[in-house]
Order: C-alpha cells, then sequence, then structure tokens
C-alpha cells in the first residue's frame, strides 16, 4: 500500500480521489484534469519501482513546461523516490554536475527536451520508451514512504564555486503546506500561475499549495508569457519576484481575476505594493520570505493598502523559529541587527555530500537541546510587535531575478577563463528599475591593455565580452552569466590586500560603433527608435540584422516593447511574437504583411538570429575550450 500522510503529494492524491473530473493544469495544449493526473502518473510511478525507484533514490526531471512535467514530478514522488529538477534550458555541464553530484542514474524526459538530458544515466521519454497505458492488475506503485523521506533536492550557488544540493524532507513540505493554508485561506485559488523554473523552490509553492487543496495550476513559459495564455481570465494568484512583477505592470493591464499577490526573492519596496493594487483588482499582496534550506518560505506579511513605510519581511511562520543573534549566537534585543538564524520543521538536514558545509552552517540550537538552525547570513532586526526587517547580507550572496548567486561562484567561473587573469562581480541596479538589478563582472584580462592617451584604466571590450561571456554561457544558467563586463587594469584593494568591493567603479557607458546595415522602410526605422529608448543605445548604432538579446535587452524588457510596439503599429504585439520574430528586419516583414505568414526572409532572420544567440550566450552543445 503506497503510504502519503505526512508527504508533498499525499493530499493531492486525496483531492483527486474526491473530485478526479476537477480540472487541476491548464496549458496551451488544454487541460488536465486532477483524475487524469492521477492516472497517468500512478502508471509512470509503476515503471518507475521497476526501474529502481524508491525512497532515497534521486530520478531527474528534465522536461519542457507541459502537463507531463507534472504527471512526471507527481510520478516520482509516488514511486518513493525524491525528484531532483533539471531545467532543459540550464547549460550542459551544469546539469551534468548536478547529475553526478546527486548520484542520479535514471532520467524523466519528453521527446522536445530528451536531448538536453546528460550521458550516463538510463533516460525514460514519455511517448517514447514510457507510454504511460494501463496494465493488468494494481495500477498504484506499491512504494512504502516516511515523512522523514526525501522528495526533492534543488541545488543552490555556492561560495566555493561548486553548487550545493539541498535535500528537502516530505514532512518539511508538509509542514509548508499546512502553514499555506493559513496564510491563504481568503485567496482564491483557483488558478494560480506557474511561472518559475523547477528548479527555484518558488515552484514547489506554485504547484503543490493549490493542487493540495483542490485549486488549478495555470502553466506558463516564464512570467513574461503571462499575457499570451489562453487561460490568462482564469489566473487569480501570482507568485513573483519584485522586478518581475514590475515588468509585468509595465507590460500593461493585469488579469482581471487576479486577486492575489506573493512578492519574494528580492527586497520588496512600497512604490511596488502600491503599484499592484493601483494598477490591478488585487486584493491582497504579500511578502514571504525565507531560503531554500528552510523550505520555500519561513516568514510571511499581508502588506495592506494603507501602511506607510517600507514593508517588513513579517512574522515567523508556525513551522518556523527565527532567531536573531550575535556573533556568539545570544539573542538580540528588539531593534538590534544581528544574523538571522532560522529552525523548526522546515529546515533541511544539510547540504548533500558535503559534511564539512553542513557542520559550518547547520549549527547546534543553543536554545533547544538536540535541535539545529541555519545559518542564513541575512542581517535582520526585529521590529516592535514581533515582524522582522531584513536589513541585508553578511556576505557576498546577491539575488538576481529572484535566484540566490554567490559573487565567489561567479568569481570563481570568471577566474577560470583563460582571458581572465583576475577577476570580480557585482549587481548594479538598473536605471528607472529600482527592483532590477543586473550582473556585472570586472575583470583583468590575461593580456592587460595599457592605459589610453587620456589616462583611463577602466574600459569596455564588446569583442573580449563576447568570448568570456560565451564560456560563462556554456557552464553557467543565464542568471548568472554577467550582462556586462567591465576591463580593468587592475582591482581595487584595500590597504589589507583584499578586493575592494566598495571601490569598484560604475560601469562605464558602451559607445558602440555605427552599423552597417542600417533601416532602409520607415517600419524598420521606428522599430529602431523603440529599440534605442528602451536600451539606451543611439539608434545609429542599432542594425536591422541586430536582436534585441544581442544588445543587451533580457525578457523583462520585452513586455515594455511589446506594450511600446502595439500602441506605435496599432497591433497586438506579444512576447511570443518577439521570440519568434527577433531581428528588426523579420519584425519589420511580420508587421508589413498584416499578417502571420511567414515569408522567407523571416525565415532565414530568423535561423541567423537563433544561431547568433547560440554564439553569445553559448547554448550550443559544445563548450568553448
Amino acid at each position: 500500500m503506497t503510504v502519503t500522510t505526512g508527504t508533498l503529494h499525499g493530499r493531492l492524491l486525496e483531492y483527486a480521489a474526491q473530485a478526479p473530473e476537477t480540472p487541476a493544469i491548464y496549458s496551451d495544449a488544454g487541460v488536465m484534469t486532477y483524475g487524469e493526473l492521477d492516472r497517468r502518473s500512478a502508471l509512470l510511478a509503476e515503471q518507475l519501482v521497476v526501474e529502481g525507484a524508491g525512497p532515497g533514490v534521486p530520478v531527474g526531471i528534465c522536461a519542457e513546461r507541459t502537463s507531463d512535467l507534472f504527471v512526471a514530478i507527481l510520478a516520482t514522488l509516488r514511486s518513493g523516490a525524491c525528484y531532483l529538477p533539471l531545467d532543459p534550458k540550464y547549460p550542459d555541464e551544469r546539469l551534468a554536475f548536478m547529475v553526478a553530484d546527486s548520484g542520479t542514474r535514471l532520467l524523466l524526459s519528453t521527446p522536445a527536451s530528451a536531448d538536453r538530458c546528460p550521458a550516463g544515466p538510463k533516460v525514460l521519454v514519455l511517448g517514447g520508451s514510457v507510454t504511460v497505458e494501463p496494465r493488468s492488475g494494481s495500477t498504484r506503485a506499491p512504494a512504502v514512504m516516511a515523512p522523514a523521506d526525501t522528495a526533492y533536492v534543488i541545488y543552490t550557488s555556492g561560495s566555493t564555486g561548486r553548487p550545493k544540493g539541498v535535500p528537502i524532507r516530505h514532512s518539511s513540505c508538509a509542514a509548508m503546506l499546512s502553514e499555506a493554508d493559513r496564510i491563504f485561506a481568503e485567496c482564491d485559488l483557483s488558478g494560480v500561475a506557474a511561472v518559475s523554473s523547477i528548479c527555484f523552490d518558488l515552484a514547489v509553492m506554485e504547484i503543490f499549495v493549490p493542487l493540495s487543496r483542490g485549486g488549478g495550476v495555470v502553466l506558463l513559459e516564464s512570467a513574461v508569457h503571462l499575457f499570451e495564455s489562453p487561460h490568462l481570465h482564469r489566473v487569480t494568484h501570482i507568485n513573483t519576484v519584485p522586478s518581475v512583477m514590475g515588468s509585468l505592470l509595465d507590460g500593461g493591464s493585469m488579469p482581471d481575476g487576479l486577486r492575489s499577490v506573493v512578492l519574494g526573492g528580492e527586497v520588496v519596496r512600497r512604490q511596488l505594493v502600491d503599484r499592484v493594487y493601483a494598477e490591478s483588482k488585487v486584493e491582497r499582496v504579500f511578502n514571504g520570505y525565507g531560503p531554500t534550506e528552510g523550505t520555500v518560505f519561513c516568514t510571511f506579511k499581508t502588506v495592506p493598502r494603507d501602511e506607510t513605510g517600507e514593508p517588513s519581511i513579517g512574522r515567523p511562520s508556525s513551522t518556523a523559529r527565527i532567531y536573531v543573534l550575535d556573533d556568539g549566537l545570544r539573542p538580540l534585543p528588539e531593534g538590534e541587527p544581528g544574523e538571522i538564524y532560522l529552525g523548526g520543521d522546515g529546515l533541511a538536514r544539510g547540504y548533500l555530500n558535503r559534511p564539512l558545509l553542513t557542520a559550518e552552517r547547520f549549527v547546534p540550537d543553543p536554545q533547544l537541546v538536540g535541535e539545529r538552525m541555519y545559518r542564513t547570513g541575512d542581517i535582520g532586526r526585529f521590529l516592535p510587535g514581533g515582524e522582522l526587517e531584513f536589513i541585508g547580507r553578511a556576505d557576498h550572496q546577491v539575488k538576481v531575478r529572484g535566484y540566490r548567486i554567490e559573487l565567489e561562484e561567479a568569481e570563481s567561473w570568471l577566474s577560470g577563463c583563460p582571458e581572465v587573469r583576475a577577476a570580480a562581480v557585482a549587481v548594479h541596479a538598473r536605471e528607472g528599475q529600482p527592483n532590477a538589478g543586473s550582473l556585472v563582472a570586472y575583470v583583468v584580462p590575461d593580456e592587460p591593455r595599457a592605459v589610453d592617451a587620456e589616462g583611463k584604466d577602466v574600459w569596455l571590450d564588446e569583442a573580449l565580452q563576447a568570448r568570456i561571456t560565451k564560456r560563462l554561457g556554456a557552464s553557467l544558467p543565464d542568471h548568472m552569466v554577467p550582462e556586462k563586463v567591465v576591463f580593468l587594469a587592475e582591482l581595487p584593494v584595500s590597504p589589507n590586500g583584499k578586493l575592494d568591493r566598495a571601490a569598484l567603479p560604475e560601469p562605464p557607458a558602451a559607445v558602440a560603433s555605427a552599423t552597417k546595415e542600417p533601416a532602409s522602410t520607415p517600419t524598420e526605422a521606428a522599430l529602431v527608435e523603440l529599440w534605442a529608448q528602451l536600451l539606451e543605445r543611439d539608434p545609429k548604432t542599432i542594425g536591422i540584422h541586430d536582436t534585441f538579446f544581442d544588445l543587451g535587452g533580457d525578457s523583462l524588457l520585452l513586455i515594455r516593447l511589446a506594450k511600446q510596439m502595439t500602441r506605435r503599429f496599432g497591433r497586438r504585439v506579444g512576447v511570443a511574437d518577439l521570440f519568434r520574430f527577433r531581428e528588426i528586419t523579420a519584425l519589420a516583414d511580420w508587421l508589413d504583411s498584416g499578417d502571420d505568414a511567414e515569408s522567407t526572409a523571416i525565415t532565414e532572420a530568423k535561423r541567423r538570429a537563433t544561431n547568433r544567440r547560440a554564439f553569445v550566450r553559448g547554448r550550443g552543445r559544445q563548450s568553448a575550450r
């Protein structure tokens, strides 16, 4: 008999048995009911057990964002195994490391993502080597699991340059779900937007919080695709990072049915909360805080409309113990800043195969004999009334688009490039986007350049930056690849000889040469003008075969670009269109055609854009050497 009490997926299965016809997942391909999700995952779990899946066994899941992704996750849990999320958009080297470090020998994938699976483990392909069809006898996998078993393993950035796996127990997940019931008791979870990569633990909340209480999930490729979803009208709730929410607001009206928003992963500012209330029909805005090691979140706050001042990160959840301690692990009084320590039911057991790091970060709790607590590295203080204020970091960890990045890891990868003699990394706020930051690398090149006639020892080099970011892109996820590389004669150091991060200079403005492929039609000229405004470039430097990403744009800016193009050309332009037609010449051809037919010029432009994008970001299969 399958034991599901106190597990991540137990309540989902209970609801599926009670209301199998209820819609569970809304995707571009259609609607999947709880009953179909139950049936398909049960059959797949059977095959996983035959293949050796069971408690303590990791099963990698490398699949694009379709309903099959949910089937694979639930089947893995039902088999008793834990799932290892593998985003097919991640570079080969990163995926291979996660699989090898976790000891994963079995992978689930789909025909569209199978070629992204690392070599070594056996790969079961849904619709290929796996046909989820009824078999004779029981359709339930005979897995016996305990709440103490691992439910999933998520890898986070590591300060040594080596990512670290965080195994999370079923019992911790069950405690998180119970607390979520309390927090979201008054929220409509019938249409929760699932926008986070499964390698980000916010995805656990997006999927299992609604599906554990009979709600529905609106599955999207990412947050920037929100307005393209055929199920946009069903979206009632969204969890996202502040920088993405700011871009969604910039992109136009929010879904009419949206009633609650959870912001987390970055500092939440009052200005953004005010915008959410003013520019949508949202009734509740939440600020959540919590490291991966604490199972998604450990504090929550409902941020009201009429509150003044910057939002706190709220009170500790009922499943967490939060301390603010000094260097001697002594509790600090209200108002005194110190390091935040975390304990409680959501606490992970440590890092996978990293005993020394586990001992360093998971320390004995002096308040409770026999219990442990986690050193978050965050600095905070308790406010009058018991709420917690986040102040900053005690180390060099940063958040970019909600992803946790250890600057030392990014610096370690940079220093491994043959073009680099020394390196440092910092985060700079984007002008006009207070909630968005970009990763900037400071590099002393292996072949230093003499200072120029003006005596400047800080410069940009687009060709050298492209070579460096290509190498990094072959090994690191996009969010860890610096958007700009600043070259220095020497890194600034303090009197004791250590890197002086505060003395790193502001990145100089890029000076690009005039393009050899200028706009030749009114539509192309109008597009160049729009791009130049958003990217803060001279229009003369933008050619008709350039792509938005090549020139420094990102997916968040695409939302603003789509809105401005819609207004400028009097035609509905979506983010999906901007991904389809990446070059200015292709976009202009499409706009002038008045329909969605692709001309030979557009097809050829898309091919060139895809190839160049793969070169710049290192998305090709071969790593640069």
